[in-house]
């Protein structure tokens, strides 16, 4: 029997069903927020300190809110020096740290030669900037389509300011041909597919939380090989990959690895949340080797 912690500043549908097909594979499960965790570092031990902390075999990494920088490293720290002591991170602190900075994770994919839309970034003011397309502004944290603003080729840049004095701009794709907006979530476990979702919108933000309407997809093998690609360079034990497609070319917009699969869920027969956990725990039993 494996003692499994959840780990998240918001315990929501998605903890409860980890914890379900966990207790269903006989595991101990414990749900914990990151302020419940503690350090003390003497020459004896190191402990990780919580109420009712066991000795540890996995961690589930699920919502990490926005915080000060200090409060944020430290969460991660708290990962790295898990894994550290030998518990496997699902997903772990480094993977993390390179999904959840936009900057990073767009550097990543371009260094790899995995397709992104062109983008630009920038400490500072984006004044100077002559923009002969459309593109979008984005916080390098953030998530569920929340501040992203529509730049267009008019708009007065001396009096745009970005969240923290950095301007990630990213060149806004679109089927030209189509009245509406849309991307693709692909949800991956283990550098594999597990469901695909259209989401559509009248406006540019096609995020589920802000409205988009939803359609399942079927898997293709250019899909197939990009998430599969993203998924390996980032290590990922799962994941959301967001793409589009632009005059015939599939490009990564974003990759989450902390993601929601509930709306996805809806659309799919087959049981999410029990794939997703059979995979951690391959993947955990494999680190104890």
């Amino acid at each position: 029997m494996f003692s499994i912690a959840i780990i998240s500043d918001i315990h929501d549908w998605h903890s409860e069903q980890i914890e379900l097909n966990l207790k269903k594979k006989k595991c101990k499960v414990i749900k914990i927020k990151y302020d419940d965790l503690h350090l003390i570092f003497d020459n004896r031990k190191n402990k990780i300190l919580s109420p009712k902390f066991p000795k540890l075999r996995g961690v589930w990494t699920r919502f990490l809110k926005n915080g000060s920088l200090e409060e944020v490293t430290t969460k991660l720290t708290f990962l790295h020096l898990l894994q550290e002591m030998g518990v496997y991170i699902h997903n772990s602190g480094k993977v993390i740290e390179q999904t959840v900075d936009k900057v990073r994770t767009t550097g990543l994919l371009n260094i790899n030669r995995i397709p992104t839309p062109k983008t630009i970034v920038g400490i500072g003011n984006i004044s100077k900037m002559n923009l002969k397309k459309k593109f979008l502004m984005k916080p390098i944290f953030g998530s569920q389509g929340k501040n992203i603003e529509l730049l267009n080729t008019d708009s007065n840049f001396k009096k745009i300011k970005a969240i923290g004095n950095v301007f990630y701009i990213q060149e806004f794709l679109r089927d030209k041909k189509k009245n509406k907006f849309w991307d693709l979530r692909v949800l991956v476990s283990n550098h594999k597919i597990i469901s695909i979702m259209k989401r559509t919108s009248n406006k540019f933000i096609t995020n589920v939380y802000q409205g988009a309407k939803t359609k399942k997809m079927e898997v293709n093998e250019k899909l197939s090989e990009i998430a599969k690609s993203v998924s390996k360079l980032f290590k990922l034990g799962y994941g959301g990959i967001d793409i589009i497609l632009h005059n015939g070319k599939y490009y990564v917009l974003e990759v989450n690895s902390i993601p929601s699969w509930k709306a996805i869920q809806c659309l799919e027969k087959k049981d999410i949340s029990k794939i997703l956990v059979n995979d951690f725990l391959r993947n955990l039993k494999k680190n104890a080797k």
